[in-house]
């Protein structure tokens, strides 16, 4: 005979003080140039910084249907999706599903600490005497060394999972890792996953498109042209 421990269900979310605040998402991607691309749109001076005619890039990334550009569009370079998530400058919260009045963890994601995963693996949290949730990040796009067109399609909704712990088990949030995502030289910032003691939590969410802003990144250079 098999005995199930009877469980908790809890929730964890980004966004306000409880899961039922809205949250604010992004989705960012790019998509990389050619040389041809680069050589017909693009100059650059003796110390390397990137020029253009923003009129004209905007028109041509703003072709639909079958209009024809040679820059990437929407219909194509949604192919370079880098990620989706709710921005980092927002509170993380769990709650037992049950209870979402009285939240058991509450703190800013961009309050907690930053490792790479590689610190994570070495084990560097617990020699820091980590006594709360910690965070996991990875980076794209950091000084690219080609011409990059990103777009950045910003939104509102809601951002959640759940994850269930033995009844006699209380939240510990030393456990709990939250997965960052830091695009263009961290200027667009994701929460793109969470973990529970090692055990990946399912994010998601419903959200309504606010706008969409595009992007030319080069090295460190991210400059906004639609």
């Amino acid at each position: 005979m098999v005995f199930l421990l009877p469980m908790t269900e809890y929730t964890i979310w980004v966004g306000g003080d409880h899961p039922w605040s809205r949250s604010y998402l992004g989705e960012i991607g790019a998509q990389e140039l050619t040389q041809e691309q680069i050589d017909k749109y693009f100059t650059f001076n003796e110390d390397g910084e990137i020029d253009f005619d923003h009129d004209l890039v905007a028109e041509k990334t703003d072709a639909w249907g079958d209009e024809e550009s040679d820059l990437p569009t929407w219909d194509t370079i949604t192919d370079g999706c880098m990620g989706w998530g709710a921005y980092t400058d927002q509170t993380v919260g769990v709650c037992k599903t049950e209870d979402d009045e009285n939240p058991v963890f509450v703190a800013d994601v961009e309050n907690l600490t930053y490792y790479t995963s590689e610190d994570i693996a070495n084990g560097v949290p617990k020699e820091d005497e980590q006594d709360t949730a910690i965070v996991q990040y990875e980076e794209e796009l950091c000084f690219p060394t080609g011409v990059w067109i990103l777009y950045n399609s910003y939104e509102k909704g809601g951002y959640q999972g759940t994850f269930e712990l033995p009844d006699d088990e209380e939240f510990d949030p030393t456990k709990l890792v939250i997965e960052v995502r830091q695009i263009a030289e961290e200027s667009f910032n994701i929460v793109t996953g969470a973990t529970y003691n090692g055990e990946d939590i399912e994010m998601s969410g419903d959200s309504d498109g606010k706008g969409i802003d595009w992007f030319v990144c080069y090295r460190d250079q991210v400059i906004r042209f639609r």
